[in-house]
């Protein structure tokens, strides 16, 4: 009778392995290299039992790029004025009587407003390579599934 009943647990806890084939566990990160996270309070896993996902790793990523960059402006608008007297003298020579023909002319100069614009934008087109910095740090809370019937644990994601 003892065996049968043994029989019926063992079926029993198999069907609810089957049901739940696995376990999520929370732990904390206690070291990054080599990478230990303790589950539990007194469980530390090291990293031989651990499948790390994309979120919980640094990777690399190519990205395309098309956006133009905002129209930047420098205003180099200005002007310039001239106040003056512009003489002229002027001897005749060869000149027997020492004459003299002097002429004066008196003027005022403005130069007129230059506007110059040197307003510009960029294009940014092409693929660059990115790095998504998710890696794993001491004390980094995560959450953890455990295979079941296994030893590997998989680390899903941080715990914010």
């Amino acid at each position: 009778m003892t065996d049968i009943i043994e029989i019926i647990k063992k079926a029993s806890q198999e069907a609810e392995e089957q049901r739940s084939p696995s376990d999520i566990l929370f732990g904390v990160v206690i070291n990054i290299n080599p990478l230990e996270i303790q589950v539990e309070q007194k469980l530390v896993l090291t990293n031989e039992f651990f499948i790390l996902t994309k979120n919980v790793i640094d990777y690399d990523v190519n990205i395309d790029l098309n956006w133009d960059t905002d129209n930047k402006s420098l205003s180099a608008n200005h002007s310039h004025d001239i106040d003056g007297n512009i003489q002229v003298t002027s001897i005749i020579s060869p000149n027997e009587d020492n004459q003299k023909i002097t002429n004066e002319i008196d003027s005022n100069l403005s130069i007129q407003n230059k506007e110059i614009d040197i307003s510009h934008n960029h294009t940014i087109l092409g693929t660059k390579k990115i790095t998504i910095h998710n890696a794993l740090k001491q004390n980094d809370k995560v959450i953890l599934l455990q295979q079941r019937g296994g030893q590997k644990f998989i680390v899903l994601d941080k715990i914010y």
